[in-house]
């Protein structure tokens, strides 16, 4: 699949001064860019006296001629680029977000009861079981689900609400005193919530004594290559059949190289050395084995993840008998404006479209990108430092900007409730359509790099494939440096 040219049918924008003043219409994007900062000036505004021009389209970073041929169109195609993808992520990202939070959210606090009879997808886990202030849980499925950075944030809640749906839930994590911690928590609320089996015909609750899901604690380092594979020995030895991996673990804010590291390589590792396990219970009919790879509207900001100089130095590198790992590239500088961060995001989104690609369809095995929206963490309050946290605290903001990382854990298992795998057939070949999810529904808007084969491909050849060789993990067959090729 080729990566097409794309309309962004986002803004108008017009710079008025070499400080990037703009102006902004809400229409298709155009862009005349001064200034070489990503985001300089950027302004919602609407101004009568500016004139509102045509289309511009956008084509994606794969180009070659763009990157080589003409050095100083290529300098300012990158800029213009760098500029709508701020744009891209403020609008499709940051301002979406904003107006889940502030106005629906809102919305459904206040008339909670009446929104969930609109919501059929929020029943399910804990969100059926408030009624009458009672809170139920699942009968066991004995089914496995693991669940990577699961010991604090978002993560720790992900395991109550798989934990409530009656899954056997491995917390994997670095800290083993939180986890066990966790593990002790778990279990004292599967205790006091009330077994229930619901009726599908009427929806009608029916109380059950059956036992209790099993809770279990594996170490886990996401950016330690052993480390997945030891988790992949310690969840067969648990005897039960594996179903659900969640690729939560990641960091911003920290060195360029690390974060690459633990949010591209880490779930890779993971996935790579659980998916025997997987596969095996993809050929049970009964079970659909899911993968959900948690990302960020973040990955809206990149257009590429492979920078040109390192592209443009694979032959010289090949031609000498040896290629250097993109990530060993990487700057060991805190990655302060989370660029990295982004083009991490969008790196993953691009591991699941390989997955969805190359997986053969009779394993069933469901591919999801699912982004919890903006939640207050401990990982966000530490990037933006103690004062903005004080601010947004002291005035209430943060609980009207932000949600609960609770919301952020429902959001993100929501897509194990709807069951629901699209498919499509490129070049004669039946695979997954990309599932999205945002604020735990369906159909987010995802940047078109991240589902561009082309694109994909590159990051698999050299970053993906290259750190699983090296670290011996076993790749299925076929899977061979080049396949795309």
């Amino acid at each position: 699949m080729k990566c097409k040219r794309l309309v962004l049918p986002l803004l108008i924008i017009k710079n008025n001064s070499s400080l990037g003043d703009t102006t902004a219409f809400p229409s298709a994007i155009n862009i005349t860019s001064k200034s070489s900062r990503a985001g300089e000036g950027f302004a919602v505004a609407a101004k009568k006296s500016v004139n509102v021009t045509t289309r511009r389209r956008m084509t994606n970073e794969t180009s070659s001629s763009t990157s080589h041929s003409a050095p100083g169109v290529a300098k300012s195609t990158r800029n213009v680029r760098a500029s709508s993808n701020v744009i891209r992520w403020a609008i499709h990202g940051v301002a979406t977000e904003l107006f889940h939070n502030i106005i629906i959210r809102t919305f459904r606090r206040l008339f909670g009861a009446a929104a969930l009879l609109f919501d059929k997808r929020s029943r399910g886990g804990t969100s059926l079981g408030n009624e009458n202030g009672r809170r139920y849980r699942q009968p066991p499925r004995r089914e496995i689900a693991v669940v990577s950075g699961a010991t604090g944030g978002i993560g720790s809640y992900i395991v109550e609400e798989l934990a409530l749906r009656g899954y056997d839930v491995v917390i994997a994590g670095r800290d083993g005193t939180r986890g066990e911690e966790l593990v002790a928590h778990v279990r004292d609320l599967m205790k006091e919530v009330t077994p229930i089996i619901m009726n599908m015909n009427d929806e009608s609750i029916v109380e059950s004594s059956v036992g209790l899901p099993t809770i279990t604690f594996i170490e886990y380092h996401a950016d330690i290559p052993q480390s997945a594979l030891n988790m992949s020995t310690s969840v067969k030895e648990l005897g039960r059949p594996l179903s659900i991996l969640i690729n939560n673990a990641g960091i911003m804010g920290q060195s360029s190289r690390l974060t690459m590291h633990v949010n591209l390589l880490g779930p890779a590792y993971l996935t790579f050395a659980l998916l025997p396990l997987l596969l095996t219970e993809g050929e049970n009919r009964s079970i659909q084995p899911t993968i959900i790879n948690v990302g960020s509207s973040a990955h809206l900001r990149a257009t590429h993840v492979l920078d040109d100089n390192f592209l443009s130095s694979i032959a010289t590198d090949m031609a000498d008998g040896e290629q250097r790992s993109w990530i060993d590239t990487l700057s060991l500088d805190l990655d302060n404006d989370l660029i990295t961060y982004a083009k991490s995001k969008l790196a993953l989104m691009q591991l699941s479209t390989i997955l969805r690609y190359w997986l053969p369809s009779t394993t069933r095995i469901r591919i999801v990108d699912a982004h919890p929206g903006l939640v207050w963490t401990s990982l966000l309050r530490n990037h933006i430092g103690d004062t903005a946290v004080k601010a947004l605290t002291t005035t209430g903001l943060a609980n009207v900007i932000y949600k609960s990382p609770v919301e952020g854990a429902r959001a993100i298992v929501a897509a194990l409730d709807d069951e629901t795998t699209e498919v499509v057939s490129p070049n004669n070949a039946t695979v997954q359509k990309q599932m999205y999810y945002v604020n735990g529904k369906p159909g987010g808007y995802a940047a078109f790099e991240s589902v561009c084969m082309d694109a994909s491909i590159q990051v698999w050849d050299h970053v993906i494939a290259p750190a699983l060789v090296k670290d011996h993990f076993a790749l299925p067959k076929g899977w061979a440096i080049g396949r795309g090729r």
